[in-house]
């Protein structure tokens, strides 16, 4: 009996042995040329937590750590073994040892047995070679193409448009693996468009698709609605992606279980990059092109309305002008409105109701003008025109608006501060304030006698000044056409004004917190000036080119850093304004300082 109970704790002791906690690295090659790439994979036939691998400083890491999970069953026990791999390539010759790696497992650590890589000369094409041929590459399918069974595609809806129009572009990757995820995505930066995204399903739909007589798995992986902000060629970037994808192991079946099922399955990482879509963009067409318009794009319809068509002077009046329609509306500004002189205007208050869906960038867009009649009489609101262009048509489209027709009737009586104009008698001018009264008129002035203007030394001055008058003016003309010769030089000079008008507005927005419109306005003002001041066409004004020209006119090239900076952060900030911090203020006054530092190194 005692012999029997030896035996039962002897095969306890052995069979805890067997299934302690083991952590094993190894490599899929002892010797390996430079430039090969190959796999180092660290097994732990438990669950654990806080892995450590130890430094791979020696060697390219191509992906990983890639993760694995593999489970047997044998005499009615079942064991589990997590894999974390890296595909790696060496940088140089020799023995590189490496150490042990560790992890938690049960309140304690375990750690690897290190070992040493041979490591011989390669070939220079070792590394391409390694990464092009599955055979070499444990991560890469075996029997089949990468670039055939998982790649991604920018997709354009057009490939020729017009200035400001509607350009949809989506992003989608293709598979014949089974994706598991999805990591480090970069999207390009759209350079030259004003970009609104698509918000996201935060569940990527799959679908199949057919291409060639080949089904694959189809994602859509983002898409958004462009806007060309100059005319020419301009091109999309590349974008990348990290795609986790799961297939089956290279390696032998483990046991008879798992050869039944047909092998082993594993994840791994792929970096696949997108080609890049070149966009030929048509400037707008001068023939026909009215006076009034603004650069709106699309289809869109229009509406005026006068909230009042009767009131008393100093009341308000409310104008309402509301566009509806599909295309570029949030870049569409305000209407230039004939107002009569004797109305008081102020700046519009802009108001948008936009969304971004299928069909693309539609909604309204609504602009109140606030207008304080002064004089009592019958006015006059002239048609308002509303202008754009339709790309489907190709030609401009003017919409008009009724006349407006307003009877302005005397004010309060009792209204001390109120201005009434075109008094026919005294009793019609009012108290301005407490001070100011009618004129009174029975304190004559009276002239010397013999005093007179015929033959006075102001006479005589009063006779020969429209001759100075007259050579002034010929000496001054003369002067200007000199200088208006040069269209070049006539530009150049207007360039700061012209930047000033435009920050004006931005200053609008910066008052209103409307941070999209600000970087807009910003974003305009800042390439509006330098087309303007270094005589650079709509279609080369690039970031580029700017900065030869401003090298070429010896501006320093931290100003030129700062301005690219700038034009970068408008540029994201245009398609992705919550994701820019700063104070506006701040901008506002780095963006006026940064025009005047560039006006004064270009002299």
């Amino acid at each position: 009996m005692k012999k029997i109970v030896y035996i039962l704790i002897f095969i306890i002791a052995l069979a805890n042995v067997s299934f302690a906690q083991k952590l094993t690295a190894q490599a899929s090659k002892a010797r390996v040329a430079v430039g090969e790439s190959f796999q180092i994979s660290f097994s732990l036939n438990s669950s654990g937590s806080n892995f450590k691998a130890p430094p791979l400083n020696d060697f390219d890491v191509y992906s990983g750590p890639n993760q694995s999970t593999s489970m047997s069953y044998v005499n009615g026990s079942m064991s589990q073994s997590i894999t974390l791999s890296y595909v790696v390539a060496a940088k140089k010759e020799g023995k590189i040892n490496i150490g042990a790696a560790s992890v938690n497992v049960n309140g304690g650590t375990i750690q690897s047995n290190p070992f040493t890589i041979e490591v011989v000369k390669g070939s220079a094409n070792a590394q391409n070679q390694s990464n092009n041929n599955p055979a070499q590459n444990p991560s890469a399918p075996t029997t089949e193409n990468l670039s055939d069974n998982l790649f991604v595609k920018t997709i354009v809806s057009k490939t020729k448009a017009y200035l400001g129009e509607q350009i949809t572009v989506t992003h989608k990757v293709y598979t014949r693996y089974q994706l598991r995820g999805f990591q480090d995505i970069k999207f390009p930066d759209y350079t030259g468009f004003w970009a609104q995204d698509v918000p996201n399903n935060p569940q990527i739909q799959v679908v199949n698709e057919n291409i060639d007589g080949v089904s694959y798995q189809v994602g859509e992986l983002k898409r958004t609605y462009l806007f060309a902000q100059r005319s020419g060629k301009l091109e999309i970037e590349p974008m990348t992606i990290e795609c986790v994808v799961r297939k089956q192991s290279n390696r032998r079946p483990r046991d008879v279980f798992e050869q039944f099922f047909g092998g082993g399955y594993e994840d791994a990482t792929y970096s696949v990059k997108s080609k890049a879509v070149s966009i030929e963009i048509l400037p707008l067409p001068e023939a026909n092109k009215p006076a009034d318009f603004s650069g709106a794009v699309g289809n869109y319809s229009f509406k005026a309305q006068i909230s009042k068509e009767k009131v008393k002077a100093n009341d308000a009046v409310n104008l309402t002008i509301t566009l509806t329609g599909k295309g570029n509306i949030k870049l569409v500004d305000p209407l230039k409105i004939n107002f009569p002189e004797d109305f008081e205007t102020y700046d519009p208050k802009t108001k948008e109701n936009i969304t971004t869906g299928a069909n693309g960038v539609s909604g309204n867009k609504t602009f109140d003008y606030l207008i304080i009649p002064r004089h009592e009489g019958d006015y006059k609101v002239d048609q308002i025109n509303f202008s754009y262009f339709d790309p489907e048509k190709k030609q401009y489209v003017t919409l008009p608006s009724p006349e407006f027709a307003i009877h302005v009737e005397k004010g309060a009586g009792g209204d001390e501060s109120a201005n009434v104009f075109n008094p026919r008698s005294k009793e019609d001018v009012k108290v301005l304030g407490s001070d100011i009264r009618y004129i009174k008129t029975n304190n004559i002035h009276l002239e010397p006698k013999n005093d007179y203007f015929f033959g006075s030394p102001l006479f005589y001055l009063g006779l020969i000044s429209p001759f100075f008058a007259f050579v002034g003016f010929i000496f001054i003309r003369r002067k200007n056409t000199e200088q208006n010769k040069d269209a070049v030089a006539v530009k150049s000079r207007k360039a700061t004004k012209m930047a000033k008008k435009r920050l004006s507005l931005a200053e609008q927005y910066l008052k209103s917190n409307n941070k999209e419109q600000f970087y807009v306005e910003i974003f305009k003002a800042l390439y509006g000036y330098i087309g303007d001041k270094l005589n650079i066409l709509a279609a080369d004004l690039n970031k580029e080119h700017i900065s030869d020209k401003l090298k070429a006119k010896n501006v320093n090239d931290a100003t030129i850093h700062q301005l690219i900076t700038t034009l970068d952060n408008c540029e994201y900030a245009r398609y992705a304004p919550s994701a820019v911090s700063g104070d506006l203020n701040s901008i506002y006054n780095s963006t006026v300082e940064l025009i005047t530092k560039i006006e004064d190194e270009i002299k």
